[in-house]
């Protein structure tokens, strides 16, 4: 534990030098004026007006730009990703995707990323192809979710020309993607198809591979309320 706190103060002392440095300060002076107002990392935290005034008067212009950098720190740790819709229900997030994407001229892929709640904690557009294809690869979707660290992530996908069933090519892709998110343990929980009028969910219809090693707790509903099986909704 010891060595773990030398080794975060450290790592902060190295960056205020840096910080200074990059401002033109190359004297180590505000280093050890530094420390001498904040000798463990949590004193950052604990600054009274009087201190912060005392410290700004040694050099005001770099030392209330490191306060600011500071204060916009803590503010960017605390932001969370908005929480745009739950999706334990599919009929929830088959019209939602259907309001993307359902009437657009272009087949367009998006993925749906998920936190533990099932939440969609964001919603993007990965691949946009022709009118009748879209050509797409794990590899960028994955990016996406990882990116975000999502729990687990669904798609959607267009078809302008109004046909709601899903190709083999579809089904083959939703699968190939739901096998590998098992192996990273990024679970692809829905495979949506939608038009302007309609949604096709893969996991409603059991398209999608199951796999019987899953012991999460979780539960995913269809458009009827009904339990889709025990994590069953992967894949």
């Amino acid at each position: 534990m010891t060595y773990h706190i030398v080794e975060v103060n450290n790592m902060v002392k190295e960056k205020v030098e840096k910080f200074y440095n990059v401002l033109g300060y190359k004297e180590k002076e505000d280093i050890r004026i530094f420390q001498r107002y904040s000798p463990n990392n949590y004193n950052l935290n604990e600054l009274t007006n009087d201190i912060v005034e005392d410290f700004l008067s040694h050099n005001p212009i770099a030392n209330e730009a490191f306060l600011l950098g500071i204060e916009i720190g803590k503010h960017v740790a605390h932001q969370r990703r908005p929480q745009l819709l739950n999706a334990k229900y599919s009929a929830e997030i088959g019209r939602f995707a259907q309001q993307q994407i359902g009437n657009l001229m272009q087949e367009q892929l998006s993925v749906a990323l998920l936190d533990t709640q099932l939440n969609v904690i964001g919603w993007e557009v990965v691949f946009v192809g022709t009118l009748s294809q879209v050509q797409a690869s794990p590899r960028e979707i994955f990016q996406r979710v990882l990116k975000a660290n999502a729990f687990g992530f669904m798609i959607a996908h267009n078809h302008p020309s109004g046909n709601i069933m899903p190709s083999n090519a579809d089904i083959t892709f939703s699968q190939r993607l739901a096998t590998i998110g098992h192996q990273m343990d990024l679970r692809l929980f829905d495979s949506f198809i939608v038009t302007q009028n309609e949604y096709w969910s893969m996991s409603e219809n059991q398209q999608l591979k199951k796999l019987s090693d899953f012991s999460d707790n979780f539960f995913y509903l269809d458009s009827y309320g009904r339990f889709n099986g025990r994590f069953t909704i992967v894949i």
